[in-house]
Parts: C-alpha cells; structure tokens; sequence
C-alpha cells in the first residue's frame, strides 16, 4: 500500500474526520477529550496513532503527575482539513 492510499484509509476511519476539526478548532487537546467526540476511546487510539504514523499529528507529553499528552494538527495536518473542506463543497 502507498502512502497516498494509506492516508485515504486513515482519513475514511469512524472518527477520523471529527478529530481533525476538533484539533483545527481547539488547537491543541488531551486524549480523552477527542475520545468523547468519537465516542470511543480505542477509535480514538487507532485514528491519532494513523494520524502521528502520516504526520498530521503531533504530540506532546506533559511534565505532569498524570503523564498528560496534548495533540495538536501539524501544518501537513491544517492543509489536509483544508482539502476536506474543499472536497466537501463539491
């Protein structure tokens, strides 16, 4: 499978879509937080894990009691909204 085709695959998982909004909206949020606009935590696992693995994502540990870890789009990540976004007024 090429990368062209695997991100396609990401983007069309249960999820995926509401994660990127939710990302390019709030800017940066921990793991439970996009789980609840999925619904499901390991949806959410899967998703952020494709999204870090194609470099939509980033992710950034805090130096915390709870190990908190943010997530926030990359600029690969903005544009492929974008293109969403434009595909979805065809």
């Amino acid at each position: 499978m090429d990368e062209l085709e695997g991100l396609i695959r990401c983007l069309g998982r249960k999820g995926a879509v509401r994660i990127l909004e939710a990302l390019a909206y709030k800017n940066e949020m921990n793991f439970n937080a996009l789980a609840r606009k999925v619904g499901y935590s390991v949806t959410a696992n899967r998703v952020l894990k494709d999204f870090s693995r194609y470099g939509l994502v980033k992710k950034r540990e805090l130096k915390d009691k709870l190990g908190t870890v943010k997530y926030s789009l990359t600029d690969k990540g903005f544009k492929v909204k974008t293109i969403l976004e434009q595909m979805g007024k065809l």
